[in-house]
Protein backbone atom coordinates (compact mmCIF):
# COMPACT_ATOMS: atom_id res chain seq x y z
CA UNK A 1 0.00 0.00 0.00
CA UNK A 2 2.69 2.14 0.81
CA UNK A 3 3.85 1.73 -2.54
CA UNK A 4 0.81 2.71 -4.28
CA UNK A 5 0.83 5.91 -2.49
CA UNK A 6 3.84 6.84 -3.41
CA UNK A 7 3.32 6.12 -6.86
CA UNK A 8 -0.06 8.26 -6.92
CA UNK A 9 1.47 11.46 -5.19
CA UNK A 10 4.93 11.08 -7.55
CA UNK A 11 1.38 10.71 -10.79
CA UNK A 12 0.06 13.53 -9.09
CA UNK A 13 3.59 16.02 -9.36
CA UNK A 14 4.08 14.89 -12.91
CA UNK A 15 0.82 15.54 -13.90
CA UNK A 16 0.42 18.93 -12.25
CA UNK A 17 4.27 19.79 -13.54
CA UNK A 18 3.35 18.02 -16.78
CA UNK A 19 -0.18 20.13 -17.53
CA UNK A 20 1.81 23.05 -15.96
CA UNK A 21 4.42 22.81 -18.52
CA UNK A 22 2.24 22.15 -21.58
CA UNK A 23 0.35 25.42 -20.90
CA UNK A 24 0.99 28.62 -22.58
CA UNK A 25 0.76 31.74 -21.01
CA UNK A 26 -0.33 34.87 -23.20
CA UNK A 27 3.05 37.64 -23.60
CA UNK A 28 2.53 40.83 -22.32
CA UNK A 29 1.16 43.08 -25.01
CA UNK A 30 3.84 45.07 -26.72
CA UNK A 31 3.16 48.91 -26.08
CA UNK A 32 4.86 50.86 -28.50
CA UNK A 33 5.50 54.64 -26.92
CA UNK A 34 3.49 57.30 -28.00
CA UNK A 35 5.64 60.04 -29.43
CA UNK A 36 3.26 63.51 -29.88
CA UNK A 37 4.19 65.82 -32.79
CA UNK A 38 3.79 69.42 -31.82
CA UNK A 39 1.27 70.68 -34.73
CA UNK A 40 3.22 73.33 -36.36
CA UNK A 41 1.23 76.80 -36.38
CA UNK A 42 1.36 79.23 -39.40
CA UNK A 43 4.30 81.44 -39.25
CA UNK A 44 3.24 85.01 -38.38
CA UNK A 45 5.55 87.85 -37.92
CA UNK A 46 6.26 88.99 -34.21
CA UNK A 47 4.85 91.94 -33.15
CA UNK A 48 7.31 94.12 -31.07
CA UNK A 49 6.44 96.62 -28.68
CA UNK A 50 9.01 99.37 -29.85
CA UNK A 51 9.24 102.24 -26.82
CA UNK A 52 10.88 105.83 -27.92
CA UNK A 53 11.82 107.57 -25.85
CA UNK A 54 10.73 111.13 -24.95
CA UNK A 55 13.31 113.69 -25.92
CA UNK A 56 14.12 117.46 -25.58
CA UNK A 57 16.38 119.39 -27.89
CA UNK A 58 16.88 121.66 -25.01
CA UNK A 59 18.58 119.18 -23.15
CA UNK A 60 20.85 117.39 -25.53
CA UNK A 61 24.38 117.84 -25.23
CA UNK A 62 27.39 118.88 -23.30
CA UNK A 63 27.18 120.60 -19.83
CA UNK A 64 29.61 121.84 -17.34
CA UNK A 65 28.58 121.39 -14.04
CA UNK A 66 29.27 125.15 -12.38
CA UNK A 67 27.98 124.87 -8.44
CA UNK A 68 25.99 122.58 -6.23
CA UNK A 69 23.05 123.37 -3.99
CA UNK A 70 23.50 120.90 -1.26
CA UNK A 71 21.55 120.51 1.85
CA UNK A 72 20.24 124.19 2.02
CA UNK A 73 24.23 125.44 0.82
CA UNK A 74 25.38 126.78 -1.95
CA UNK A 75 28.88 124.38 -2.82
CA UNK A 76 31.28 125.60 -5.68
CA UNK A 77 32.72 122.86 -7.56
CA UNK A 78 36.81 122.62 -7.11
CA UNK A 79 38.70 123.98 -9.37
CA UNK A 80 40.36 122.12 -12.03
CA UNK A 81 37.66 119.31 -10.88
CA UNK A 82 36.02 119.25 -14.38
CA UNK A 83 32.19 117.84 -13.66
CA UNK A 84 30.79 117.05 -16.98
CA UNK A 85 27.65 115.97 -18.43
CA UNK A 86 26.62 114.78 -22.17
CA UNK A 87 22.71 113.95 -22.39
CA UNK A 88 22.13 112.14 -25.75
CA UNK A 89 19.04 112.06 -27.74
CA UNK A 90 18.53 108.26 -26.85
CA UNK A 91 18.12 108.68 -23.30
CA UNK A 92 21.40 108.00 -22.03
CA UNK A 93 24.07 110.23 -20.23
CA UNK A 94 27.49 110.16 -19.73
CA UNK A 95 30.06 112.27 -18.06
CA UNK A 96 33.00 113.09 -16.05
CA UNK A 97 32.57 113.22 -12.18
CA UNK A 98 36.16 115.11 -11.08
CA UNK A 99 37.75 111.57 -10.94
CA UNK A 100 35.40 109.13 -12.58
CA UNK A 101 33.86 108.65 -15.94
CA UNK A 102 29.65 107.87 -15.28
CA UNK A 103 27.39 106.62 -17.74
CA UNK A 104 23.32 106.39 -17.01
CA UNK A 105 19.83 106.22 -18.10
CA UNK A 106 17.52 109.03 -18.08
CA UNK A 107 14.07 109.32 -18.82
CA UNK A 108 11.87 112.58 -19.63
CA UNK A 109 8.06 111.89 -19.00
CA UNK A 110 6.75 114.83 -20.54
CA UNK A 111 5.18 116.50 -17.56
CA UNK A 112 5.92 119.78 -15.89
CA UNK A 113 5.89 120.75 -12.35
CA UNK A 114 6.28 123.63 -10.44
CA UNK A 115 10.07 123.93 -11.34
CA UNK A 116 10.17 122.43 -14.74
CA UNK A 117 10.35 119.12 -16.48
CA UNK A 118 10.10 115.91 -15.36
CA UNK A 119 13.56 113.37 -15.63
CA UNK A 120 14.36 110.27 -13.85
CA UNK A 121 17.94 109.27 -13.83
CA UNK A 122 20.22 106.03 -12.94
CA UNK A 123 21.25 103.84 -11.86
CA UNK A 124 24.33 105.65 -12.41
CA UNK A 125 27.26 103.45 -13.38
CA UNK A 126 31.13 104.69 -12.82
CA UNK A 127 34.69 103.74 -12.91
CA UNK A 128 36.08 103.07 -9.55
CA UNK A 129 39.21 105.21 -9.00
CA UNK A 130 39.88 107.36 -5.65
CA UNK A 131 41.26 111.10 -6.30
CA UNK A 132 41.69 112.38 -2.65
CA UNK A 133 41.24 115.72 -3.98
CA UNK A 134 37.73 115.14 -5.89
CA UNK A 135 35.73 111.63 -4.65
CA UNK A 136 33.72 113.65 -1.91
CA UNK A 137 32.36 116.10 -4.18
CA UNK A 138 31.93 113.56 -6.56
CA UNK A 139 30.25 111.18 -4.80
CA UNK A 140 27.91 113.99 -3.06
CA UNK A 141 27.33 115.13 -7.31
CA UNK A 142 26.48 111.23 -8.41
CA UNK A 143 23.90 110.80 -5.51
CA UNK A 144 22.72 113.75 -6.20
CA UNK A 145 22.42 113.73 -9.84
CA UNK A 146 20.48 110.03 -9.41
CA UNK A 147 18.05 111.80 -7.16
CA UNK A 148 16.69 114.08 -9.82
CA UNK A 149 13.70 114.43 -10.70
CA UNK A 150 12.89 117.66 -12.19
CA UNK A 151 15.14 120.31 -14.80
CA UNK A 152 14.73 123.62 -16.17
CA UNK A 153 16.87 125.41 -19.10
CA UNK A 154 16.44 129.36 -18.77
CA UNK A 155 19.01 130.79 -21.47
CA UNK A 156 21.98 128.07 -21.59
CA UNK A 157 21.87 127.14 -17.82
CA UNK A 158 20.23 124.15 -16.61
CA UNK A 159 19.25 123.32 -13.38
CA UNK A 160 18.72 119.76 -11.95
CA UNK A 161 16.39 119.44 -8.89
CA UNK A 162 16.89 116.88 -6.60
CA UNK A 163 13.74 114.72 -4.70
CA UNK A 164 14.97 116.51 -1.39
CA UNK A 165 15.35 119.55 -3.10
CA UNK A 166 18.82 119.98 -3.63
CA UNK A 167 20.23 121.62 -7.24
CA UNK A 168 22.59 120.85 -9.62
CA UNK A 169 23.61 123.72 -11.94
CA UNK A 170 25.18 123.60 -15.31
CA UNK A 171 26.12 125.79 -17.81
CA UNK A 172 26.05 124.73 -21.63
CA UNK A 173 28.99 124.21 -23.62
Amino acid sequence: MKNTTLFLVLLAVFSTLLIAGCTTTQPAPVTTPVTTVPTQLPATPATVATTIPLTDPAITGNWNLNGMMVGGGTTPVIPNAQITATFNNDGTLSGFGGCNNYNANYILTGETTSFGKTISIGPIISTQKFCADTSNQESTYLANLQKAKAYSIPNNTMIIRTSDLNQLSYVKV
